[in-house]
């Protein structure tokens, strides 16, 4: 008990609020927010929002903001030219990453991991929220043209940062790949 409650402390998650699984209870705020890395005042929202857009984007007066552009959503198949429409959604949501291991992670890589681009996609607002934090084994995208890539992407995510699977979900993997691939 004492080197769990050790690792917990270094964590920076009080030890009252560790399940029976051993799982510490999630909070978003231990992935940190949106980060604007490199000083120029837009978030990791913004910068990807820029990236995605395929056509000429407004701002803000400041700049920081993306307003409008034209982003294909891969869920949908829908495209969207207001920001204020679309989600940047994390393919492997923090809470599915958590409970597979993300909170083993230094808060560093927590972070890293919230505004990973390879984990970021913009998406349909009411179509993030349907999803919320669930994995491929109980919500693939409405656009099933998108599911081949969407658990491929998912799967390698997984990997890159070590997060766990049991053997039930590793079989569930290979079975919606095996179906959509």
């Amino acid at each position: 008990m004492r080197t769990l409650a050790l690792i917990l402390f270094c964590l920076c998650i009080p030890l009252s609020v560790v399940h029976a699984d051993g799982v510490p209870k999630y909070k978003r705020s231990y992935f940190g927010g949106w980060v604007d890395s490199d000083g120029d005042c837009q978030n990791t929202r913004h910068e990807l929002l820029q990236e995605l857009s395929t056509s000429i984007l407004s701002f803000t007066n400041n700049t920081c903001r993306v307003l409008t552009g034209k982003w294909l959503d891969p869920y949908t198949g829908r495209t969207f030219r207001n920001s204020a429409d679309v989600d940047i959604d994390h393919l492997v949501p923090l809470y599915w990453a958590w409970q597979h291991g993300a909170y083993d992670w230094s808060r560093d890589k927590r972070v890293r991991f919230a505004n990973e681009p390879r984990n970021l996609f913009a998406v349909q607002r009411s179509v993030n929220r349907e999803k919320s934090a669930s994995g491929p084994l109980k919500w693939l995208p409405p656009n099933i043209a998108f599911r081949c890539s969407y658990v491929v992407r998912f799967e390698r995510i997984v990997k890159i940062y070590d997060l766990r699977l049991n053997q039930a979900e590793f079989n569930g993997f290979q079975d919606l790949k095996d179906h959509y691939c």
